[in-house]
C-alpha cells in the first residue's frame, strides 16, 4: 500500500478541531492519501475522552472524523477545498473506546461547484459501523483565498476554475 501523509502545506494556521496536530484540544487525527486506492485512509482510535457513554465513542466524534475526512479527500484526490453543504450519517454498530477503526474517505461525483463523497469507519474485522454521504460547495480559487487569507498556498493545480 502507497500512503501518503496529509498534512497542512498550505502556510495558514487551521486549528482544525479533528486534523491539526497542533490543536491541543482537538483530536489530532492523522489522515493518508492512498495512492493504490484512490481513497483518504485512516487509523481512528476513540479514547475514553471521545466517549459518549462509557465504553461507546460519541456520534460526533465519528461524524467529525468522517466530515473531515471527505474534506481530505476533496482536497488530496480534487486539488480543490469543499465546504460542507448537507450531510447524511448512519450508524450501524457502536463504535467502542480503545478499539481501532478504519477509516476511508473517497469521492463520488463533481460536477460544477457541486462535489459528493462518502466515508465509512470499520472495525478492524471490516464491520461498517459508521457511514457518511455528503454534499459540498466547491470553493473557487478567490473563495479559498477569503477563507484562509490571500498570502496562504493553495494546491498548485487550483486554478479557480472547477470542472
Amino acid at each position: 500500500m502507497s500512503r501518503k501523509p496529509l498534512t497542512n502545506s498550505f502556510a495558514f494556521d487551521t486549528r482544525c478541531f479533528v486534523c491539526d496536530q497542533e490543536n491541543e484540544g482537538g483530536l489530532r487525527q492523522r489522515f493518508f492519501l492512498d495512492d493504490e486506492i484512490g481513497r483518504v485512509v485512516a487509523e481512528f482510535i476513540p479514547s475514553a475522552d471521545h466517549s459518549g457513554a462509557p465504553n461507546y465513542a460519541h456520534g460526533g466524534v465519528s461524524m467529525a472524523i468522517l466530515d473531515d475526512a471527505m474534506a481530505w479527500a476533496i482536497i488530496a484526490i480534487k486539488d480543490r477545498f469543499g465546504l460542507t453543504r448537507k450531510a447524511e450519517v448512519e450508524f450501524f454498530r457502536p463504535v467502542l473506546v480503545g478499539r481501532a477503526y478504519e477509516v476511508q474517505a473517497w469521492v463520488e461525483s463533481f460536477e460544477g461547484r457541486s462535489l459528493v463523497a462518502r466515508a465509512e469507519l470499520r472495525s478492524s474485522k471490516g464491520k461498517l459501523c459508521v457511514a457518511a454521504k455528503a454534499g459540498y460547495t466547491v470553493l473557487t480559487l478567490e473563495e479559498a483565498e477569503q477563507a484562509i487569507g490571500a498570502g496562504a498556498r493553495t494546491a498548485a493545480s487550483y486554478t479557480g476554475t472547477v470542472q
